[in-house]
């Protein structure tokens, strides 16, 4: 059997903004935006931390919010600075990406390259959550599965995992490669062109926020979310942290 080693991330874990920065967001828009969807991932972070308690797995996170730099963005992806911060001056924007981009990234794929040197097959799980509703229109998942299609590896651990999700809660509505596609610009896009299709396994966890809107509700996902990877995936083995 492969071993395994499972790590967490989660790129848009709060919508914290560092003094320095926080005259950006002094205007009504700016505190609206920070308070609201764009500002982080809402309830993703409490999710993250539970798998990372239940599978005893290291979790990098990041709690500064997207507004400022988007952790989950290559660069020059046209989203990677918001209206808020991408007419900042060029010494400004890279002082962004060296204080909370670079070490971010940096720190995940030295984890995932150290484990892969030691022989492990990585199954990175990038947590993320989205609004329930867009642009008028009703997202039709609790949870979706991101991946490449291309990639047989995780294609195969997606419908898996989709398939036991639904034996452990059959009302949970789970969808692959859905409200996004896995292949577009991501971190997990990023390091599978790094690490190769051989060792690594990029998913991008997705969960709708209207299945997140309470404590209760958020520890039974959790527990159906964590029941069913350690079932999908029983070789898995946790690694240390750092």
């Amino acid at each position: 059997m492969t071993d395994y080693a499972l790590v967490l991330s989660c790129e848009h874990g709060g919508a914290r903004v560092p003094r320095t920065y926080q005259r950006l967001f002094d205007s009504k828009g700016g505190r609206d935006a920070l308070r609201g969807h764009r500002g982080c991932d809402i309830g993703a972070l409490r999710l993250a931390r539970s798998l990372e308690g239940s599978h005893r797995v290291p979790l990098f996170a990041s709690t500064v919010t997207r507004l400022l730099v988007d952790l989950n963005r290559s660069l020059g992806h046209p989203h990677l600075f918001s209206e808020f911060t991408r007419d900042l001056d060029p010494g400004e924007r890279l002082r962004l990406l060296d204080r909370h981009y670079v070490p971010h990234r940096t720190a995940l794929e030295s984890w995932i390259d150290g484990r892969i040197r030691q022989g492990y097959e990585v199954l990175h799980l990038g947590v993320h959550s989205f609004v329930p509703r867009i642009n008028g229109r009703s997202r039709t998942a609790d949870v979706g599965l991101l991946y490449d299609p291309s990639r047989a590896s995780e294609s195969r651990f997606c419908a898996r995992w989709k398939s036991v999700m639904h034996e452990v809660a059959p009302a949970l509505r789970v969808r692959r490669n859905y409200p996004y596609l896995g292949k577009a610009d991501g971190l997990t896009t990023h390091l599978r062109r790094v690490m190769g299709p051989r060792h690594y396994l990029g998913i991008e966890l997705e969960v709708n926020q209207r299945v997140l809107r309470t404590v209760e509700s958020q520890r039974l996902l959790a527990r159906v979310i964590s029941d069913s990877l350690r079932a999908a995936l029983p070789g898995t083995t946790a690694k240390p942290a750092r």
